[in-house]
């Protein structure tokens, strides 16, 4: 006889059971335990559970952001001895149903490459891949000479968003920019807030914007660490050095000791990354897309 499987919204009462399962989704655990109190009190979004018998067995989170219309779908989790029953579907249908009910015209998230199980049911739900992305890291924070350099200004807004229509890297990254394993579009908006807190860096040769560097220290206040990320990286191989060394010459004198450097999955980019002292990434994220 074959298991009901029944989606609600989570309960305080899961938690435990969720954790359980959620133990070894890595070799160091997860970090469902650490957002499940925050996503629980969230009015934009909402953490689903399946069960059976009464039991969770599955889980994952939605987010709206209802001024995008844009639903961010993360955190699948299913017990290992329940996989393949149908669990993810079952949850990942339901997140759909609840961003669409609040606004959202379309639902994105991500996966590895290597995840061949999740990108089939993926496949089956509707949803197409739109841009894959890396995860670069360095701890050589060090002094390097930059030269065209700075930090964007207000002024600078109308002449990048120029520059990113224009770009390839824009295009093959779906116009999109991430924030601790979360991706955005980018919009105007986006790009004066980036330029407005001082989280832009832009390299100008000839009287004009080449590059685009946006940053973000969110990795610093979740993971408890001393680090910055890249959002973004956009330009020539002479742009990206220069600009990535201007951040690492801030890290420096900031005491920062970790810069995760997300960016386009481009074979030219990464390169470019790695002649600056990034590691080369383990693996690719592929992020989905589907219209709601």
């Amino acid at each position: 006889m074959k298991e009901e499987i029944v989606v609600r919204p989570a309960r305080n009462s899961d938690r435990e059971a969720v954790f359980k399962f959620c133990e070894k989704t890595w070799s160091w655990g997860d970090y469902i335990p650490q957002f499940w109190d925050k996503w629980m009190k969230e009015t934009d979004g909402k953490i689903f559970v399946a069960t059976i018998s009464s039991v969770p067995v599955g889980m994952s989170h939605v987010r709206v952001d209802k001024r995008k219309k844009e639903a961010w779908l993360s955190a699948a989790r299913t017990a290992p001895e329940h996989r393949r029953k149908g669990i993810a579907t079952a949850i990942a249908k339901e997140c759909m149903k609840y961003a669409k009910r609040n606004g959202a015209v379309k639902a994105r998230l991500v996966t590895s490459s290597d995840n061949k199980a999740a990108r089939i049911v993926l496949q089956k739900l509707g949803f197409t891949p739109i841009a894959e992305f890396v995860e670069m890291k360095t701890e050589k924070i060090r002094r390097l000479d930059s030269l065209k350099s700075r930090w964007g200004r207000a002024e600078d807004l109308n002449a990048l968003w120029k520059f990113l229509q224009e770009s390839n890297i824009f295009q093959r990254s779906a116009g999109l920019y991430t924030i601790l394993f979360r991706w955005y579009s980018l919009t105007r908006e986006d790009l004066e807030r980036f330029l407005r807190e001082k989280k832009a860096i832009v390299y100008e040769g000839d009287a004009q914007i080449q590059g685009l560097i946006l940053i973000d220290d969110s990795t610093a206040r979740m993971w408890q660490e001393n680090t910055l990320q890249t959002c973004y990286v956009d330009g020539s191989r002479e742009a990206i050095i220069d600009m990535l060394s201007f951040l690492l010459t801030r890290c420096f004198e900031a005491g920062t000791r970790k810069v995760y450097g997300f960016a386009c999955n481009d074979e030219s980019l990464v390169s470019t990354m790695k002649e600056v002292g990034f590691e080369a990434p383990e693996g690719v994220e592929i992020v989905y897309e589907k219209e709601l």
